[in-house]
């Protein structure tokens, strides 16, 4: 109906009929936001057709939304993945891909040095789908192959280890998976392309907090899942289902971020090395782990791998977490929070936040000790943040 249509209707009614029909005719530069819930047709036929598959449209944005789809088909773009698919959250990612692959008494081999959202959530309500799960050294390829039962289906880790910068060795854990026909899932959220693409080390399904570096400016809530168009089709299935969807909206945040990712993460990369150089040589600080140093254990590694070393860094003080806190209150440039990959440069205690609900013996397992600090690195001026940290060093 045209604008001059909705005449013959009374104020009410044409209020709201003529503000959900407009045709603006434009051709905007910036992909608009389809902040919708339903979709309409020209016709009965025309909407028949959509709804039985005979014809490409959409039905209901918690089934597809050009926003949501449109950011889907840029990750894979970037990950050189044959598809991919959009989640409420970097959690719902990771649920919905592992929820797609197993099924009661069915095992999962985890590296231990993973996310503590993903390990509670394994342990937890997966676990008591009766879906167990091991948490190995992913260092260790003999603990990883001694992990294997005849009932694991996956293998996952982390390309850079939550919060201490270990290294996977994504050639070694490709063979181990398909010797052993486990379905390897790698969480790349700390090393988005163009730093590394883990479908070209052998991984299944790469995934992605769209919430860190994809977005980049800390307001948005997404995930991303990458892989064949198979896997992905039944990812989507769980997806849908179970409504773990993206909006609208954050999809279109996550799209405008991404414009600007291969710029934010050059800068990343450069500050976070002049960052933990600086801290390498501090009197107060025991260590610092960051895979673009030298004496990281796994630097070499780190350097066939990786286009770049990351934003994020942590380090170790010579002081208990008393120690910790006076320093987290006397900078100014970094902000207390626990996220990652902004354009702002954050700072947090891994032991009191992040991993505080696991047992004293399990953070000494994974090395998270009371003095473990964690940086993301921003993209200010690497002058000003060495300054805020050594003017914050100063006081312990």
């Amino acid at each position: 109906m045209k604008q001059s249509d909705f005449k013959k209707f009374k104020i009410g009614t044409r209020i709201i009929r003529a503000t959900s029909h407009v045709d603006f005719n434009v051709k905007s530069h910036v992909p608009p936001i389809f902040q919708t819930v339903n979709y309409e047709y020209e016709n009965a036929e025309d909407g028949f057709a959509v709804f039985n598959g005979a014809k490409q449209g959409y039905v209901y944005t918690r089934d597809g939304n050009p926003n949501t789809d449109h950011l889907a088909e840029l990750v894979a773009l970037l990950e050189e993945g044959e598809m991919a698919a959009t989640t409420a959250s970097g959690m719902a990612a990771i649920s919905s891909a592992i929820l797609s692959l197993v099924k009661p008494g069915d095992h999962i081999v985890s590296s231990k040095f993973i996310y503590g959202g993903t390990r509670a959530w394994l342990e937890g309500p997966l676990n008591d789908q009766n879906i167990s799960s091991s948490f190995v050294n992913i260092l260790d390829e003999q603990e990883i192959i001694s992990a294997i039962t005849p009932a694991t289906k996956i293998l996952y880790a982390e390309v850079l280890a939550n919060p201490n910068l270990i290294v996977a060795d994504l050639d070694l854990l490709s063979k181990i998976a398909k010797k052993n026909n486990l379905v390897l899932i790698i969480d790349n959220t700390f090393t988005p392309p163009p730093i590394i693409q883990p479908l070209k080390y052998g991984a299944d399904l790469v995934i992605h907090s769209a919430t860190k570096y994809l977005g980049g400016h800390g307001d948005i809530i997404g995930g991303v899942i990458v892989g064949s168009a198979g896997r992905i089709q039944n990812i989507n299935k769980i997806i849908k289902l179970y409504g773990g969807v993206s909006s609208p909206f954050n999809a279109w945040l996550a799209m405008r971020g991404l414009k600007t990712l291969a710029v934010r993460l050059d800068n990343h990369c450069r500050n976070a090395l002049k960052v933990a150089e600086f801290l390498d040589k501090h009197s107060k600080v025991n260590q610092v782990y960051y895979p673009g140093l030298a004496s990281h254990p796994q630097h070499k590694l780190a350097a066939s791998q990786l286009n770049g070393f990351g934003g994020m860094l942590a380090f170790e003080i010579k002081g208990d977490f008393s120690a910790v806190k006076r320093i987290m209150d006397a900078v100014k440039v970094f902000n207390f929070t626990v996220s990652l990959g902004e354009i702002d440069s954050l700072i947090m205690h891994p032991a009191s936040t992040s991993h505080v609900s696991l047992s004293d013996k399990d953070k000494k397992a994974l090395g998270i000790t009371d003095s473990l600090i964690r940086l993301s690195i921003g993209i200010e001026d690497s002058d000003d943040l060495i300054y805020d940290l050594e003017q914050a060093l100063e006081l312990i």
